[in-house]
């Protein structure tokens, strides 16, 4: 478990994807605006917390985390969401919370219809 939350933070190095054992980061309440595409290469995470930031994007290797069953982007200034998101099949909380998305995707019906717990 990595716990780095308010620490200012703006960004995170490429080398983060090493952890690739890592299993919970929480990153919350910094000033994070992007995450390296290497995050993708995390593939032990499960529990993966970015709530209040402000990030404007998530990358697409995303659809690597294949063992995320949390993952918690509320508060960002998230205005969509990549469809990798979509197809993480252990994921089973998606928090949404209080972002000014331009539409939902079609595929959150998908993932709610598997048992996955959606906030919006």
């Amino acid at each position: 478990m990595l716990r780095l939350y308010n620490n200012r933070l703006e960004s995170l190095p490429d080398s983060i994807g090493r952890l690739a054992n890592l299993r919970e980061l929480h990153l919350s309440d910094n000033r994070l605006r992007a995450l390296p595409d290497s995050m993708g290469e995390m593939g032990g995470l499960t529990h993966l917390d970015l709530r209040n930031n402000e990030l404007e994007s998530l990358p697409d290797s995303f659809e690597g985390l294949e063992s995320l069953t949390y993952l918690d982007l509320r508060a960002n200034r998230l205005r969509a969401l990549p469809e990798g998101i979509g197809r993480l099949p252990a994921l089973q909380k998606l928090d949404l919370r209080w972002l000014k998305l331009a539409a939902y995707p079609g595929w959150l019906g998908a993932l709610e219809d598997r048992g996955c717990t959606v906030y919006r």
